[in-house]
């Protein structure tokens, strides 16, 4: 027997230009990065050109130098937009303003620098191409005007994750008590199979991966759209950084603070006015439930020092009181008003007309009810006739009467909408310092 083996050589040779390769557009979970490269007026390339990226927000600078094929590289960038420069000595500085920058993508950019005039400096509106060329992942970005504009129930960013390619989420429920998240399925994959971080962290339910709360665990975190500056969702082709799922990988970006203040406050509320009454419930005579909500809070962020410490706070509130959200209906049997034992012997001894002898009666086992009452415990004598203050039976009536089957006891069946109450708090706080 023979094994072949490769040429060591090769193969580190092979490894070391991949990792290269790899290094080049690398890039950290909330973060992207600006590629470009530079040539002189003849077309041809510009080695260990000087190079600045300016964060226009925070005043941030990065620089770095072209490498021998006149490219260079800035990794690791908060989203947003920079001014880009380029300083070679004898050639024009050329500065490209307002290149945006997306969470998880790469923006491209191309210089060709001028024969340097005397006094002069050339600077041009950046012109970024939407077509993603450094990466094959597909994607869409929704930035912070599309959060805040678009009609959210309960203001959820997981109800607009459906814009992106190949996305779908489980149909929203405007009467869901709590955020309404929904769950997420890319490209057929499971609702189990996403990747969701804040800010580069892990920030997905431990239990299942889903969005949506499962069991004992709560769903992601919803922070208020007005505290997220944008979110990405990649559905394919994402590199090594966002591989834990084979799903889509939710990339969640947080506000900062920024060299100027900035702000707002918000106040979201629902009534009982334009509500309309749930399809059972109105089936059987029952009010319309009750469903108020108010969403409050505010947001500000700004300089401590320019261009150094930065801050940003915001607070959130929701109270809410839902009917619809506890909604239950069952199986009761057919009780009137007058529950003396005779009666309940009477209404369900086995030899009524229509009826069959036992033990049909007696689902759950035990001793058939006597035709006369006789045998009827007390204390479930007692209970069935229990009413509230408001003079509400304990255990109701059933709302709507089924058709009768002899071997089974008459049954009914009652929705009820008690409701339920939800609060929430949030208060997210960042300072960021260069």
């Amino acid at each position: 027997m023979s094994i072949a083996f490769a040429r060591p050589k090769a193969l580190l040779l092979l490894v070391t230009v991949s990792l290269m390769k790899v290094n080049l557009h690398a890039q950290a979970p909330g973060t992207g990065a600006i590629v470009g490269t530079v040539h002189d007026p003849a077309g041809l390339v510009v080695a260990n050109a000087a190079v600045s990226a300016v964060n226009d927000s925070t005043g941030a600078t990065r620089s770095t130098v072209s490498n021998s094929s006149g490219v260079f590289t800035f990794t690791l960038l908060s989203p947003g937009t920079y001014t880009v420069s380029v300083d070679v000595p004898g050639f024009e500085v050329d500065t490209l303003a307002g290149v945006p920058l997306v969470v998880g993508e790469t923006s491209s950019l191309e210089f060709r620098l001028a024969i340097k005039k005397v006094g002069v400096e050339l600077k041009v509106a950046a012109d970024v191409e939407i077509a993603q060329t450094e990466s094959s992942t597909l994607g869409r970005a929704v930035e912070e005007e599309a959060i805040r504009a678009l009609p959210l129930e309960n203001r959820n960013y997981t109800q607009i994750l459906s814009l992106s390619p190949g996305v779908i989420v489980a149909l929203p429920n405007a009467t869901a008590l709590g955020h309404g998240s929904q769950d997420v399925a890319a490209n057929g994959a499971k609702t189990t199979a996403n990747n969701i971080q804040f800010n580069g962290v892990d920030a997905n339910n431990l239990s299942q991966n889903s969005v949506e709360n499962a069991t004992e665990e709560v769903g992601v975190a919803i922070p208020a759209p007005d505290t997220i500056e944008e979110f990405k969702v990649q559905t394919a082709n994402y590199d090594a950084s966002y591989g834990r799922g084979n799903g889509a990988n939710v990339d969640v970006v947080s506000k900062t603070g920024s060299n100027h203040f900035h702000g707002d406050a918000w106040e979201f509320l629902r009534n009982n006015v334009l509500n309309a009454n749930d399809f059972f419930l109105k089936l059987g005579n029952q009010p319309r439930p009750d469903l108020k909500q108010n969403q409050f809070g505010g947001a500000i962020g700004g300089p401590i020092w320019r261009n150094k410490i930065f801050f940003f706070g915001a607070y959130q509130g929701l109270r809410s009181v839902n009917g619809f959200g506890g909604k239950v209906s069952t199986f009761l049997p057919q009780l009137t008003s007058d529950r003396s034992a005779a009666t309940l012997g009477a209404q369900f001894c086995p030899s009524s007309p229509g009826r069959v002898a036992a033990p049909y009666l007696t689902h759950a086992g035990g001793i058939q009810v006597a035709c006369d009452g006789s045998n009827i415990n007390p204390v479930a004598l007692a209970l069935l006739n229990f009413k509230f203050a408001n003079g509400q039976f304990a255990v109701p009536s059933p709302q709507v009467n089924l058709p009768a089957n002899p071997n089974q006891l008459p049954i009914g069946l009652s929705t009820f909408a008690p409701p339920a109450s939800y609060q929430e708090n949030q208060s997210p706080r960042t300072l960021t310092s260069l």
